[in-house]
């Protein structure tokens, strides 16, 4: 089942230099449709139609899945449960823009937040 990603939603995190950003886009999905069956977490709020939210990491210019707050059949998931116990995963299933702000924690004051677009193909970050 695809789910469509809304405005409105709980965004994901990613952590670039060590300071937090809301992530506006689903590196995640890929892998998760490419399940057989695909894998599909339950629905715990509306603010969440993806049913998860994940946290990442870009490292070296590699993406890396460091974390997944998810529930499947009324159990909690999380990142190792489906990858054999691995606790960070390369993100080589994502080629796409990740589209970044800062957290407002980060902004200074009287500043607005500045989005910015990130390139990646198979999990590595690229010049646009």
């Amino acid at each position: 089942m695809e789910r469509e990603i809304a405005f409105g939603q709980l965004p994901e995190i990613i952590y670039l230099d060590g300071v937090l950003y809301s992530l506006y886009s689903a590196p995640f999905l890929p892998w998760l449709q490419a399940q057989d069956p695909p894998c599909v977490f339950d629905l715990r709020t509306p603010q969440c139609a993806r049913g998860y939210v994940a946290k990442w990491a870009l490292e070296n210019k590699t993406l890396l899945l460091i974390g997944l707050h998810a529930w499947r059949g009324g159990k909690y998931t999380g990142v190792s449960s489906l990858f054999g116990g691995e606790r960070e995963v390369p993100a080589v299933w994502f080629t796409g823009p990740l589209m970044i702000e800062p957290t407002i924690n980060a902004v200074r004051e009287g500043e607005y937040p500045k989005a910015r677009t990130l390139a990646i193909k198979a999990g590595r970050q690229v010049q646009t």
